[in-house]
C-alpha cells in the first residue's frame, strides 16, 4: 500500500470551490483541481464540489478511488523530480528508452521479412515527424535517414502520411514491391489492429479531397486493385463534413485554397473525432501552402523548406529491422542509450566522453532546446514518457552539483552527470527546480526578492535587446506581447555563451555550462511561460528593426538595469545594495551585460565626468562610432565624415546600413582574455576606450584582405581601437593608453635594406620573420601608410583610408557575384584589367597594391617595394594605368605609443635613403604582451 502526492480531476463548470474537506487543493485556468496532499492508496475520499455560474449554485459529489502509485509515476505527472531518486529515474529511463527501440508492431504487420523498396523521387516532400510525440511514428525512412512516410494515433482515430501519392508511382510500374505494404497501411487505416486484408474487401468509401493532378492516378489504381470501392470528391469546403461524414476512409492532399486552411484542418479535426481515418498525401511536388502546414499540424509533423529536392532520399533495405537499426543511429538515440548505461554502470572515463557522453548529450540537448523552441509543455500534454524521463532525470542530477570540479580529481561519472543536467535543461514548463549551486554565476538563493509584475515597451532592434527585467532561478515567469508590430520576437534568459564555461581546464568547470536560454517565439497576443533553473537577465530576440513592441513580465526580479538618466537613482542604488549577481547597462548601439563585481567597476572610472550618462555617451562615441566609420559603415548614431563618404559618392560605391545592437559580457571570456563576437565576452570590466574592448570589436570589422601575406591576423584587428583612441585624445588631451608598436625596429630594418643585393629578402629575415609573431610589425606599416597619405594631402586624416578601403572591398565583392556584374564595375574599382576569375583569385598583396593605391589617389607599388612587399606584374601594371604620383619612401617619427596622440600625422618624418638615425632617445619595445593583442 502506498500513497500518491497529487490527484488531478477536470471539470468544466465555470467556478469552483471544494467544501467539506480540510484537504489542501488549487484550480488551474483549465479547472483541473489538484489536490495538494498525500491520499492513501486503497481509499476512497469523497469531496463536495460547489459548482456556480455567478447565477446557480447547484453541489455535486466527487468521488475519487485513489490506487497505489509509485514515485516515478508521481514525478511523471507532477513533474516534480523530487518525489523520485536518480537512480529510479535512470532506471525508468533505461526502459522507456529500451521500449521506444522496439520495433512497432504496425511495422512488423506491414513488412513482415520482406525487404522494403521504396524511391519516391526528388520532387516530393518529406514528413518531419515531431519526436516528443508519442503518437506518430515513422514508416518509411530513406537510407539517408529523412522519414518519407509516418503512421499515427488519436485516442479516436488512426492516420498515416507520405511525402507523396505512392498510388501515382505504381501507377507509373514505379515501386511495385511498396504495394503490398500500402495495401496493408489501408487495411489498418480501415480496421487497426491486428492488421488483417480482409477490411479491404466489400464497398468502402472513399472520400479524395484536394489532390490535384494525382487525382486520376488514385482514382485508377484505387478502381483497378478495389474495384467495389467508391471514391467520392470532397473540394467544396462548405460540405467538407457532409463529404467526409458518410466516408470510411479520407484521403487528402493540400491543394486547397489558403484562405479555407483552418476550415479543412476542422472538417479534417472532426471526423477523426468521429473516428474516421485520415490518409495524407503530399502531391504536386515539394512546395506547400497553408493547408499543408494546417494539416501538418494536426497530423503532428511538419513540412521542411525544399523537402525531398536536395537529399532525394530513398528507402532500400534488407528488412525492417535493418531499417529500425539505421533509423536508431540517425535520430542520436543510440547515443543516449550508450550514455544512460554507462550512468547506471558508473564506469565512465573523461577520456571516452566524444564517444560515450557528447553523442547523447548532444541529442539530449537538441530535443529539449526544440521543446522550448515549439512551447511544448511535455508535463501538461504527457507526451512522451522518455523525454519527460530525460528532463527528470537532469532535474535530480542538477541538484547533486558541486561546484568547483575538476575533470582529473572528479569522480567522471559524477562530473559527466552534472554535465549532462547542463544538456538536459528545459524551461517551458511550471515547476523546474532551481539548482542549488550554480558556482560563479549566480546565487541561488533568491527569497529576498519580491517578483513584481512590469510592463516594459521598447523599440525593436536586432540582433537582440535586453529587456531589463530578470527571470528568478524556479520561479515561473509569465510573457503576454501586447503590441501588434510585424516583428518576429523571441524571448530568452541571458546572453553568456556556453564557450565561457571551461569545464575541462582545471578546475574550470565553475558554473553550469548552457546558461543561454533557447530562443521562445512570442507573437503579439500570445501569453508564454518559462521556468529557468538558473534564473538571470531577460533578453528579446527581433527580426527587424524599428518596430514599438511591448511586453508584460510577471513574477520577475528589477536587477540593476540603466536605459537612460530616469534609472540613474535606482541602478546606482542597487548597485550599492547587490541583491543580484548581475547588471546591464545598455545604449542606443551597444549593450553591456556584466557580473555585479565588474559593472561597478565600470561605472566607477572617473574618465567619463562620474556621470552615467557621461559613461554611457563614451559608450556610443568610442566603442560604437569611430569603430564603425573607419570600417566605413552609415547608420543611426554614425558619423558622416566627407571625406569618406565624397570617396563613395565620386566612384558610384554604396556605403552599408548598420543598424544593430552589439554586446558585450563582462564575465568570463570564451578565448584567450576576451574573445570577439556578438556578444563579445571577456575576463575584464568593460571600458569605453579599453584596448581589449575594441579589439574584439575590431575582429568582427577587419577583413583578410588588408592583410598582406605572411601577416597574424591580428595586424588588421587593432586600427579600429588605435583610431578610438586618438579620438579620445583629441577631445580630452586625456592619456588613451595606446599599445606600443615597434616603428624604431621597422625605421632601422628599413634604412639597412638599402643597399642590400636584394632588400625584400633582407627584410624578410631580418624584420617580418625575425619575431615569431610579426602583427605589431604589419600595424606599424598600416599605420605608415596612413601618415604617408595625409603628409601628401591624398586625405586629411590619414585614418579614414582605412574606411575607404572597407567600401572599396565590399564594393569588390558586390561585384564579383558574376561575370556580367564584374565587367561593369571593374574599371570603377581600379582593376580595369582584371577578368572576374582573375580578381577572385588575387592574392592580398596584389589587392592591397592596387587598393591602396586606388583610394588614395597615390602610387603606392615603391613604397610595397621599399618595406619589401612584393606584388605581380600584373598588379603593377594595374596601378601604372592610374597615373598617380608616388607615394614617397619615407617614415614618420612616433614614440611607440605616440602615434595616438598625433605623433608622426604632424608631419614628422626622415627619408628611408639608407643613412638616416632614429632621432627619439629610448629604446623601442618590441611585441607588447596583451594577450589579446
Amino acid at each position: 500500500m502506498g500513497t500518491v502526492k497529487a490527484v488531478d480531476y477536470q471539470l468544466d463548470s465555470v467556478s469552483y470551490a471544494l467544501e467539506g474537506s480540510s484537504i489542501p487543493f488549487a484550480i488551474d485556468a483549465q479547472g483541473k483541481i489538484t489536490v495538494k496532499t498525500a491520499l492513501q492508496a486503497g481509499v476512497t475520499y469523497t469531496f463536495d464540489v460547489v459548482v456556480s455560474d455567478g447565477a446557480n449554485v447547484s453541489r455535486a459529489p466527487i468521488t475519487v478511488n485513489v490506487t497505489a502509485s509509485s514515485s516515478v509515476e508521481d514525478a511523471l505527472r507532477t513533474g516534480n523530480a523530487s518525489v523520485a531518486t536518480s537512480e529510479e529515474l535512470l532506471d525508468a529511463t533505461i526502459a522507456a528508452l529500451a521500449s521506444q527501440k522496439a520495433t512497432p508492431s504496425l511495422l512488423t504487420a506491414l513488412y513482415g521479412s520482406n525487404s522494403i523498396a521504396y524511391t519516391p523521387g526528388n520532387r516530393t516532400q518529406l514528413i518531419n515527424f515531431k519526436p516528443w510525440v508519442d503518437s506518430v511514428f515513422p514508416i518509411v525512412v530513406g537510407n539517408k535517414g529523412n522519414t518519407l512516410a509516418v503512421a499515427g494515433t488519436t485516442p479516436t482515430a488512426r492516420y498515416a502520411a507520405f511525402g507523396i501519392s505512392p498510388m501515382e508511382l505504381f501507377q507509373a510500374n514505379k515501386s511495385l514491391t511498396f504495394e503490398t505494404p500500402f495495401s496493408r497501411l489501408l487495411a489498418w487505416l480501415l480496421a487497426g489492429e491486428p492488421v488483417n486484408t480482409n477490411a479491404l474487401s466489400g464497398n468502402r468509401k472513399i472520400a479524395l479531397s484536394f489532390v490535384s493532378s494525382e487525382h486520376t492516378e488514385i482514382k485508377a489504381w484505387i478502381a483497378k486493385k478495389y474495384p467495389s470501392w467508391t471514391v467520392t470528391d470532397c473540394n467544396t469546403v462548405a460540405t467538407l463534413a457532409t463529404c467526409y461524414g458518410s466516408a470510411d476512409l479520407v484521403v487528402t492532399g493540400w491543394q486547397g485554397n489558403n484562405a479555407d486552411a483552418q476550415t479543412i484542418r476542422q472538417a479534417l479535426a472532426t471526423v477523426m473525432t468521429a473516428g474516421k481515418p485520415v490518409l495524407y498525401l503530399h502531391t504536386w511536388y515539394e512546395d506547400y501552402n497553408d493547408v499543408a502546414h494546417a494539416i501538418a499540424d494536426l497530423l503532428k509533423f511538419s513540412l521542411p523548406y525544399g523537402g525531398n529536392y536536395w537529399a532525394n532520399d530513398a528507402a532500400n533495405w534488407t528488412n525492417v529491422t535493418a531499417m529500425q537499426a539505421a533509423t536508431w543511429e540517425k535520430q542520436g538515440l543510440a547515443g543516449v542509450e550508450t550514455l544512460l548505461k554507462h550512468f547506471k554502470a558508473n564506469d565512465y572515463s573523461i577520456a571516452t566522453r566524444n564517444t560515450a557522453f557528447y553523442p547523447g548529450a548532444n541529442k539530449v540537448r537538441a530535443i529539449m532546446t526544440l521543446l522550448d523552441e515549439s512551447k511544448v509543455n511535455l508535463f501538461q500534454s504527457n507526451e512522451s514518457r522518455l523525454y519527460r524521463l530525460l528532463a527528470l532525470l537532469g532535474d535530480s542530477y542538477r541538484q547533486e552539483v558541486v561546484f568547483p570540479m575538476d575533470m582529473d580529481a572528479t569522480n567522471a561519472t559524477v562530473f559527466l552527470k552534472s554535465l549532462f543536467a547542463d544538456h538536459a535543461v528545459y524551461n517551458y514548463r511550471i515547476l523546474n527546480p532551481v539548482q542549488a549551486d550554480m558556482g560563479n554565476f549566480s546565487r541561488s538563493d533568491f527569497s529576498h526578492i519580491t517578483p513584481v509584475t512590469k510592463t516594459v515597451t521598447m523599440t525593436s532592434r536586432q540582433n537582440f535587446r535586453a529587456a531589463g527585467v530578470y527571470a528568478l532561478p524556479g520561479k515561473t515567469v509569465r510573457i503576454t506581447r501586447n503590441d501588434n508590430s510585424s516583428t518576429t520576437t523571441k524571448v530568452f534568459i541571458n546572453s553568456l555563451r556556453s564557450g565561457s564555461t571551461h569545464e575541462y581546464e582545471a578546475w574550470g568547470y565553475k558554473r553550469p555550462k548552457f546558461l543561454e536560454s533557447a530562443h521562445v517565439p512570442i507573437k503579439p497576443g500570445e501569453t508564454i511561460t518559462l521556468t529557468s533553473p538558473y534564473g538571470g537577465p531577460v533578453q528579446i530576440d527581433f527580426g527587424m528593426n524599428d518596430q514599438t513592441v511591448s511586453f508584460t513580465f510577471e513574477q520577475v526580479g528589477e536587477h540593476p538595469f540603466w536605459d537612460d538618466t530616469s534609472d540613474n537613482a535606482d541602478f546606482t542604488a542597487k548597485l550599492v545594495k547587490g541583491d543580484y549577481d548581475w547588471a546591464e547597462f545598455v545604449t542606443p548601439a551597444f549593450e553591456i551585460h556584466s557580473t555585479l563585481e565588474k559593472m561597478r567597476e565600470s561605472v566607477s572610472n572617473t574618465r567619463w565626468g562620474g556621470t552615467l550618462e557621461g559613461f554611457a555617451a563614451a559608450t556610443m562615441r568610442y566603442i560604437h562610432n569611430f569603430p564603425h566609420v573607419l570600417a566605413g559603415f552609415k547608420g543611426p548614431n554614425i558619423d558622416v565624415v566627407p571625406e569618406i563618404h565624397d570617396f563613395a559618392t565620386a566612384n558610384g560605391f554604396t556605403i552599408e546600413n548598420l543598424d544593430l545592437v552589439k554586446h558585450m559580457n563582462a564575465d568570463q571570456a570564451t578565448c584567450g582574455a576576451g574573445c570577439s563576437g556578438n556578444p563579445y565576452d571577456a575576463y575584464w570590466a568593460f571600458d569605453p576606450i579599453g584596448h581589449g574592448d575594441i579589439h574584439e570589436m575590431g575582429h568582427g570589422l577587419e577583413k583578410g584582405r588588408f592583410r598582406l601575406e605572411g601577416w597574424n591576423y591580428h595586424a588588421s584587428t587593432n586600427p579600429y581601437s588605435y583610431y578610438s583612441k586618438t579620438q579620445y585624445y583629441k577631445t580630452t588631451a586625456g592619456d588613451p593608453d595606446c599599445q606600443s608598436l615597434p616603428f624604431k625596429d621597422a625605421f632601422v630594418a628599413l634604412q639597412a635594406s638599402i643597399g642590400q643585393a636584394n632588400p625584400a629578402a633582407y627584410l624578410k629575415t631580418n624584420y617580418w620573420d625575425a619575431v615569431s609573431d610579426n602583427w605589431s610589425r604589419g600595424a606599424s606599416m598600416t599605420i605608415q601608410m596612413m601618415m604617408t597619405a595625409e603628409h601628401q594631402g591624398a586625405l586629411q586624416d590619414g585614418w579614414h583610408l582605412l574606411a575607404r578601403l572597407h567600401i572599396l572591398e565590399r564594393e569588390f565583392n558586390r561585384a564579383r557575384i558574376n561575370t556580367t556584374a564584374w565587367d561593369a564595375k571593374k574599371t570603377s574599382l581600379g582593376f580595369s584589367g582584371y577578368s572576374k576569375a582573375e580578381a577572385d583569385a588575387i592574392s592580398s598583396n596584389d589587392w592591397m597594391v592596387i587598393a591602396v593605391s586606388k583610394v588614395t589617389g597615390m602610387d603606392y607599388r615603391d613604397y610595397f617595394s621599399m618595406w619589401g612587399q612584393a606584388f605581380s606584374t600584373k598588379a603593377n601594371d594595374q596601378v601604372m594605368t592610374f597615373n598617380h604620383a608616388a607615394a614617397e619612401r619615407r617614415f614618420f617619427i612616433t614614440s611607440p605609443s605616440g602615434y595616438c596622440k598625433g605623433e608622426g600625422f604632424d608631419g614628422n618624418n626622415l627619408p628611408v635613403t639608407g643613412n638616416q638615425v632614429w632621432p627619439l632617445a629610448g629604446a623601442q619595445p618590441r611585441l607588447m604582451g596583451d594577450s589579446f593583442r
